[in-house]
């Protein structure tokens, strides 16, 4: 969405301001545009952002970048996946991803915690979050259990031992983001959901805090950076 990148930047910098971090602190890697991967064992912490590709297309950088994500899971890297990162975790794992039975889920949507994960400390057993996916995750692969669901997604969130989570959502997005997703997009809304849909999700966005909680734990919990 260029309109989008020019005047708020790219997930990189999404990224980045939840951290509070400079974006230049971070390594960003276009595995899409054939950017060479680095070794597994330089990587000391990793976040697969989302992406308008489809995991279930078994494109060649994407089967490359699973394979390598694999490989620096391996080695207990922390590792965070984010809606396609998300997806795509869970197939390299095993799992099934393909279309959601229950069709798109976007906007600010409610989210069920399930159990008491450390990704999600401070927040409430449901908390809202920005998301926007017709993907799924739709069936666990082996090793991994589900800790967040929603009413439209079963699977929102899984852990992979002590050093992988993965959700299904987008910490990374604030209001002004998803707002322009769902004008862009409103013509694919309102025909999946009927007329008047996409004003109605417009319409229920707010900004909300969860996506800074879950990064900041990450941060702590998993990275280690306090």
């Amino acid at each position: 969405m260029p309109e989008l990148r020019e005047r708020k930047g790219d997930f990189d910098a999404w990224f980045a301001r939840r951290f509070g971090w400079p974006a230049d602190r971070f390594r960003v890697v276009d595995a899409v545009g054939g950017e060479p991967l680095p070794a597994a064992g330089s990587v000391e912490g990793l976040i697969i952002s989302g992406s308008a590709h489809c995991v279930q297309d078994h494109e060649e950088w994407s089967v490359r970048s699973g394979s390598w994500i694999a490989q620096v899971m391996d080695l207990g890297t922390p590792v965070l996946g984010v809606c396609y990162g998300h997806q795509l975790i869970a197939e390299v794992m095993g799992g099934a991803v393909g279309v959601n039975p229950a069709g798109r889920e976007m906007g600010v949507c409610p989210i069920q915690q399930l159990g008491d994960d450390p990704l999600f400390e401070g927040l409430p057993k449901c908390f809202p979050v920005i998301q926007t996916h017709v993907d799924a995750v739709n069936g666990l692969p082996d090793g991994s259990s589900v800790i967040a669901r929603s009413d439209l997604t079963e699977i929102q969130a899984m852990a992979i031992g002590d050093h992988v989570r993965t959700i299904q959502w987008h910490p990374e997005f604030d209001a002004d983001v998803i707002r322009h997703y769902i004008t862009v997009r409103a013509h694919l809304v309102d025909a999946e959901l009927g007329s008047g849909a996409s004003e109605r999700m417009l319409e229920g966005v707010v900004e909300v805090t969860s996506g800074q909680t879950i990064i900041q734990n990450f941060m702590r919990h998993f990275l280690n950076i306090r």
